[in-house]
């Protein structure tokens, strides 16, 4: 019988989320999210990626008002927390992997578009020959062929019934540099 390798490992870790969280300012955001972070939010006119330390920081010093957040996630090695705008509210869910319910998760690298690198300060600007560009914290290498940035995404799985698993939630982790080393996982 021959066996197809999908590179998705089932793994499993203590999680807990709350859900239908209402944030009224982006201040309460520190309420959630206690540590340095990364941050990608997507805004009406841009998308913006950069830091979250209890403020917000850019490559271009930007600021970013509520009114205009269609999305935001905030997020590191054990945590992230996901905000969404509907009927001009920001809702939300926090989800921390350091405590609650043992949970089956699998790991995937979304690749970020951007073929070309140029680092500038504490960022790396990502741009296609097309023109667009886009810039992420750090210091990221490119090279049109197997060296990419990617996010690296956590996936959660449901059991209903207890047997059929499903995709319940899924969560932004870190950004990972492409090819992975052997142990970078």
């Amino acid at each position: 019988m021959n066996i197809i390798e999908n590179g998705l490992k089932l793994m499993s870790i203590k999680s807990s989320t709350k859900t239908n969280l209402i944030l009224e300012d982006l201040k309460k955001i520190k309420d959630y999210i206690k540590k340095e972070s990364n941050v990608v939010v997507y805004l009406d006119n841009e998308v913006l990626i950069g830091k979250y330390n209890s403020d917000f920081s850019f490559q271009e010093d930007k600021r970013i008002e509520k009114q205009f957040v269609r999305r935001l996630r905030i997020f590191n090695q054990d945590e992230e927390l996901h905000l969404w705008r509907s009927n001009g509210e920001l809702y939300g869910r926090y989800r921390s992997d350091s405590e609650g319910e043992e949970t089956d998760f699998i790991e995937a690298n979304q690749v970020i578009f951007g073929t070309k690198a140029e680092i500038y300060n504490e960022y790396t600007i990502l741009t296609e020959q097309r023109g667009t560009e886009i810039a992420i914290p750090g210091k990221w290498k490119t090279d049109n062929k197997k060296m990419r940035v990617a996010i690296k995404t956590r996936h959660y799985i449901g059991y209903k019934n207890g047997y059929r698993a499903a995709y319940v939630d899924v969560r932004f982790v870190k950004f990972v540099q492409l090819p992975l080393m052997e142990g970078e996982r």
